[in-house]
């Protein structure tokens, strides 16, 4: 962390950090539920349907496990980017 400018206040950035990180938490948290449901909704009712879709239930945990994580890896990396970038931006000022 670089602090170049003498009026930053390191306590209120880190604080302002911990709310963005409580943020990206709950984006994350409605992310995992509303496509939880829809995923359990959908194979719901297309396995009561059609049975035979049966056989490619890995297949849909698979796009579901990997869709899960591209969504986590890139929340992830904005709450990174913003943590290595809110000095030098005085992003919270």
């Amino acid at each position: 962390m670089e602090e170049n400018n003498t009026n930053i206040d390191p306590v209120r950035y880190a604080s302002k950090l911990k709310a963005d990180a409580g943020v990206v938490i709950l984006l994350l948290a409605i992310l995992y539920f509303s496509e939880s449901f829809i995923t359990y909704n959908i194979l719901s009712t297309v396995l009561a349907e059609v049975p035979e879709a049966a056989k490619l239930l890995p297949v849909y945990i698979l796009f579901f496990v990997l869709l899960i994580g591209i969504e986590t890896a890139g929340c992830l990396r904005v709450y990174g980017s913003i943590k290595e970038h809110m000095y030098s931006f005085e992003y919270y000022d």
